[in-house]
């Protein structure tokens, strides 16, 4: 966890410097990338550290909400649906995985 703290740190000092581009950091919604690399990680780590929980991350799809200025192709419902699942996820249930909507999909 420490290392992901360091990563997270050296991006935000970079980005508060003007240096993405001198240290080859994307460019294109940059904090969102970095964000959604670190949750992967920690993801992967809580998993591994606590047994006898089900971790997992989720993106519930495109939701039509304001937060996507209502351009979604997803109901709240709809968007609802994933979460859902892996919060009722039994004990036996995947752990440390990133899902994509319903779907075990690769970091």
């Amino acid at each position: 966890m420490e290392k992901i703290d360091e990563i997270v740190q050296w991006f935000l000092r970079d980005f508060k410097e003007g240096k993405l581009l001198e240290n080859g950091w994307p460019l294109t919604v940059s904090a969102y990338n970095i964000s959604k690399a670190a949750i992967n990680a920690y993801t992967r780590l809580l998993a591994r550290k606590f047994l006898r929980f089900r971790v997992n991350c989720v993106h519930p799809g495109l939701v039509k909400t304001d937060l996507a200025g209502n351009k979604g192709n997803l109901t709240p419902e709809e968007g609802a649906r994933a979460p859902v699942m892996l919060a009722l996820l039994p004990d036996t249930g995947p752990s440390g995985f990133y899902f994509s909507e319903m779907d075990v999909s690769s970091f």
